[in-house]
C-alpha cells in the first residue's frame, strides 16, 4: 500500500530565511543618482526596496523620483508659462529702421587716395567723405544717457515705453532709476556702425508703429544736433587758437609803436634819418661856404693888411662858418664820451623800427592765418546724410513667438540636462 506523501506548507520563518539567503541586487547608476536626491529609486526588478506611501485606503505606491520633480519644476512649468505668455499676454512691438552716413565737406582730402588704375580717383576739392570717428561718436551718444536728457524736452519717453498696449513684462517699470532707464533704452534702441563703410544703422522698437517712427526721427534730429555741436566746437577751437596769436601780435605792434613814440619824445625829432639827411646837406653847404670864404680871405690878405676892416669881417665870418661846421659834425658823429649824437640815435631808431616792422609782419601773417582757419573750419562742417529715412512699420517684428517657443524649452532642457549629468557624475564618484 502506497504511503501518502505529505506536502508541507512553508512557514513564515522559512520564507524569511530563504529571502535572507538571496544575494542583494547590484547597485545601478540609476539607483545612485536617486540616492543622491535622497529618494530610493529601485533597480529594475527590485520592487521590495522601493519606498512606498500608504494612502487612507491602505494602498501603497512608489514616491516620484526627485529628478522628475526638478524636470517638471525647471523645464515643463517654465516652458508652459513662456508659451502662455507669448501666445496670450506678450504685446506686439514694432521696429523702425534708419540708416545714414556721417560726412564732412573739405577743400582737400586729408588722406591719400589710391593711384589711378587701382580703383582710385584723382584728388578733388569741395568733396565729402565718410568720417568713421564721428560715426562712432554718434553711436556712443545714442547708447548713452546724454541722449535721454536731450530727448526729454521733445519726446515723452514715459508715454512711449509705458504705453497701455505694453504688457507687464515688456513695459518700463514705474519710477525707474536712471540706470534702469538706460538699460531699458539700450534694449529697445540699438545703433551700430558698419566698419568698412562707416554707415550707421539705428533700430527702434515701440508698442505702436507711430511711436517707433516718432522716436527714431527724434534720435536722428538729436544726432544732427550733436554733429553740429562737434563741428562748432572743433571750428571754435581752431579759430580761437589763431585769434590768440593775432592778439599777441597786436600787442607786440602796440609795444613797438609805444617805444618809438617814447624815443621821439626823448630825442626831440620824429625821424632821425631825415634829420641826419638834412644836417648832412647843411654841412655840405657850410663846407662849400667855408671854402669860398677861405678863398676870398686868402685873396684879400694878399692885397690888404691884416688889420683892414674888410679882412677882419671876413675872418669873423669864416670863424662863424667853421664853428657851425664843428657843431654839425659833433651832432652827427658825437664825441667819445657822449651818446646823444645823431649816429647813436640812428642805431636806437633802427632797432626800434626793426621791432615795429617785425611786429607788423607777424600781425599780418597771423591775420592771414586767421582767415585761412575760418575758411578751413567752414569747409570742415560735419553733417548727417540720411539715405534710409524712418518709415512706418506695418507688421510687428517682436516678440518672435515661433522662434522663442522653440528656443526657451530647448534651452531649459539643455541646462537641466547639464546639471543632471553633473549630479550623476559626482554621485558616481561618491559610490
Amino acid at each position: 500500500m502506497l504511503k501518502k506523501t505529505e506536502h508541507r506548507v512553508p512557514t513564515k520563518s522559512v520564507i524569511e530565511l530563504e529571502a535572507s539567503e538571496l544575494p542583494a541586487p547590484a547597485p545601478s547608476r540609476h539607483g545612485r543618482l536617486a540616492r543622491f536626491f535622497d529618494r530610493a529609486v529601485p533597480a529594475k526588478g527590485d520592487a521590495r526596496t522601493a519606498p512606498q506611501t500608504q494612502t487612507s485606503a491602505g494602498w501603497r505606491f512608489p514616491r516620484p523620483p526627485l529628478y522628475m520633480t526638478t524636470f517638471i519644476l525647471f523645464v515643463v512649468i517654465p516652458s508652459l508659462a513662456s508659451l502662455l505668455y507669448l501666445a496670450f499676454i506678450a504685446s506686439n512691438q514694432y521696429e523702425a529702421v534708419s540708416r545714414f552716413a556721417v560726412r564732412t565737406a573739405v577743400g582737400e582730402l586729408p588722406v591719400e587716395l589710391p593711384e589711378s588704375g587701382q580703383g582710385g580717383s584723382p584728388n578733388l576739392t569741395g568733396v565729402s567723405y565718410v568720417v568713421g570717428q564721428d560715426a562712432y561718436i554718434i553711436v556712443s551718444y545714442i547708447r548713452s544717457s546724454a541722449i535721454l536728457q536731450d530727448l526729454s524736452g521733445s519726446v515723452d519717453l514715459d508715454a512711449i515705453f509705458r504705453s497701455p498696449r505694453a504688457d507687464f513684462w515688456a513695459r518700463l517699470k514705474k519710477d525707474a532709476k536712471a540706470e534702469e532707464l538706460l538699460a531699458y533704452w539700450n534694449g529697445m534702441v540699438s545703433a551700430s556702425v558698419d566698419g568698412p563703410s562707416g554707415i550707421v544703422t539705428i533700430r527702434v522698437r515701440a508698442f505702436t508703429p507711430e511711436d517707433a517712427r516718432t522716436l527714431l526721427e527724434a534720435i536722428i534730429r538729436a544726432s544732427e544736433e550733436l554733429a553740429n555741436t562737434v563741428s562748432k566746437r572743433a571750428r571754435d577751437d581752431l579759430v580761437q587758437r589763431v585769434e590768440i596769436e593775432v592778439r599777441q601780435a597786436e600787442g607786440a605792434v602796440r609795444k613797438a609803436l609805444g617805444d618809438l613814440q617814447k624815443y621821439r619824445e626823448d630825442v626831440g625829432y620824429i625821424d632821425p634819418v631825415k634829420t641826419a639827411t638834412m644836417n648832412g646837406q647843411l654841412l655840405l653847404q657850410l663846407l662849400g661856404e667855408k671854402i669860398r670864404l677861405e678863398s676870398e680871405y686868402f685873396v684879400s690878405s694878399r692885397m690888404t693888411s691884416e688889420n683892414a676892416p674888410g679882412l677882419k669881417s671876413k675872418r669873423a665870418l669864416l670863424q662863424t662858418v667853421t664853428d657851425q661846421i664843428d657843431k654839425l659834425k659833433a651832432s652827427l658823429t658825437g664825441s667819445a664820451d657822449t651818446n646823444d649824437s645823431i649816429a647813436a640815435s640812428l642805431v636806437r631808431y633802427e632797432t626800434l623800427e626793426l621791432h615795429r616792422v617785425f611786429a607788423e609782419k607777424l600781425l599780418s601773417s597771423s591775420q592771414d592765418a586767421l582767415e585761412r582757419a575760418k575758411r578751413k573750419a567752414d569747409r570742415q562742417q560735419i553733417y548727417i546724410s540720411v539715405f534710409v529715412p524712418p518709415s512706418l512699420p506695418e507688421e510687428s517684428g517682436y516678440p518672435q513667438r515661433l522662434a522663442m517657443s522653440f528656443i526657451i524649452p530647448v534651452s531649459l532642457m539643455v541646462v537641466w540636462g547639464i546639471f543632471a549629468l553633473l549630479v550623476a557624475t559626482i554621485d558616481d564618484h561618491r559610490y
